[in-house]
């Protein structure tokens, strides 16, 4: 490998030389870097357009089914009481509802005994309990008879219940044997039976129900209803009671259309489809005065787009229902090819045509949602066009990397020939002047001394 002098020689600047003959070679290099920077506009252009589309195939997603679309509010008049919850499916009214009795666990409760853990204290043999209809016989042997094996054993063997001891702080006699039943309602009543207990090895238990399983009981309309639960469903479509309180008088309960949510998520179709048509539009701006040139221009993709979803929202769709275009609701196309949303068209509709407005937006297939959903698939999904024509420049820009690459090689390898020329130059022209200085050396003085 060679050195590079650099005009040591010459007092040439051949650096100097050597950079601009390379920057001459390059500018088909920045030619290929501007056409890169051209197709990742582009791409990044047709990235974001992908996303906005998603973004509204998004906001359709809350609109196109039933329950999604519903939205409803449930109050109580005394919550403490009643809580309510509500689902999409609802019946609307209003409705009276008494709190008659409250669902609750079965609980008993042993006599007091002086250690909870000294083997002997509780009388050996056979323990049975009852949950609902399934017995269950506990063998109390030596090392169950404490409180705390008994305790261990029946919640190792027992299903639905669950034993604890319970210290009370009594002087003598501070604890005690606590079994509760592990749900409500009256099907699961506990029943303890100790007499196959042998009284001569130890203390028999004695276990007082405290609290017996029962079942909730409501007046919903001044009809009377059971409940396992607390959580009441199903006496109402859609709504879910859960009773806290038993009352005096009855509590009222509104179920009602919640005509804002239902406005806000129609606001934000509205919003996401205008960011797509706002976007392309300034992508495919020109500007030559201003040298302002939108990624999408020349694209025919984008264009493509715009007329479809446009032809989309003028369309006529197959609901089930009367309404079958958009601008019944309130939703029409302005000048500049956006949508604006009428609010007070829309809340009638809502208010005097709900199921009509539902059917429009959730019909299968032919509906808003399902067709606008169906069209932004054909656009970002792995086969869409937005999709490939991002993939096809994503190709480009890899062939574009390896075009510069190849080229910036080749101007590597021209400084360095270039380098090497010069370098030569510069040997050359000192080996000259050596030879020069030499014969010099062997020429007689002619100069005459005075």
């Amino acid at each position: 490998m060679s050195t590079f002098t650099g005009g040591l020689v010459s007092g040439i600047d051949t650096g100097a030389m050597i950079s601009s003959l390379v920057a001459a070679a390059a500018k088909p290099l920045d030619v290929i870097k501007n056409q890169k920077a051209t197709a990742q506009d582009r791409k990044d252009a047709y990235d974001t357009l992908g996303s906005r589309l998603d973004a509204l195939g998004t906001a359709l997603a809350s609109l196109d089914t039933l329950e999604e679309f519903r939205s409803v509010t449930g109050t109580t008049s005394d919550d403490s009481a009643l809580g309510i919850t509500v689902g999409g499916d609802a019946v609307v009214g209003r409705f009276s509802i008494q709190v008659d009795q409250l669902a609750a666990a079965a609980m008993s409760v042993s006599d007091g005994f002086a250690s909870r853990t000294a083997t002997g204290e509780v009388a050996t043999g056979t323990l049975k309990i009852t949950v609902g209809t399934t017995a269950t016989e506990i063998t109390v042997g030596s090392s169950q008879s404490s409180l705390d094996g008994l305790a261990k054993a029946i919640n190792e063997q027992v299903d639905g219940v669950t034993a604890y001891v319970m210290e009370t702080g009594d002087a003598t006699k501070p604890y005690r044997l606590v079994i509760s039943g592990d749900d409500t309602g009256s099907e699961n009543a506990v029943s303890i039976d100790t007499s196959g207990l042998d009284g001569s090895t130890g203390t028999i238990p004695t276990m007082t129900e405290v609290t017996a399983a029962q079942d909730a009981k409501l007046e919903v309309n001044g009809i009377s209803i059971t409940s396992s639960q607390n959580e009441v469903s199903g006496a109402i479509q859609g709504v879910t009671f859960n009773a806290r309180e038993v009352t005096s008088s009855a509590v009222t309960v509104n179920v009602a259309r919640d005509t804002a949510s239902m406005t806000t998520k129609m606001k934000s179709v509205v919003t996401a489809y205008n960011s797509i048509m706002s976007y392309i539009r300034g992508q495919k701006s020109y500007n030559p005065d201003e040298n302002i040139r939108g990624a999408f221009v020349g694209e025919s993709q984008p264009n493509s787009v715009m007329q479809r979803m446009q032809s989309m929202m003028a369309s006529t769709f197959t609901a089930t229902g009367s309404l079958s275009t958009l601008s019944s609701i309130g939703i029409t196309t302005e000048q500049d090819g956006d949508i604006a949303l009428d609010e007070d068209v829309l809340h009638t509709a809502l208010t005097s045509n709900f199921e009509d407005v539902v059917s429009l937006f959730t019909t299968e297939s032919t509906g808003v949602a399902a067709s606008l959903t169906t069209m932004i698939e054909g656009f970002t999904g792995d086969t869409g066009t937005v999709t490939g024509r991002s993939n096809s420049l994503a190709t480009q820009l890899d062939t574009f990397d390896e075009r510069i690459a190849a080229f910036q090689d080749k101007l590597d390898s021209y400084r360095s020939r270039m380098e090497k020329q010069f370098t030569n130059m510069e040997i050359a022209m000192s080996r000259f002047q050596n030879a020069q200085s030499q014969l010099l050396a062997l020429m007689p003085d002619t100069s005459t001394s005075k």
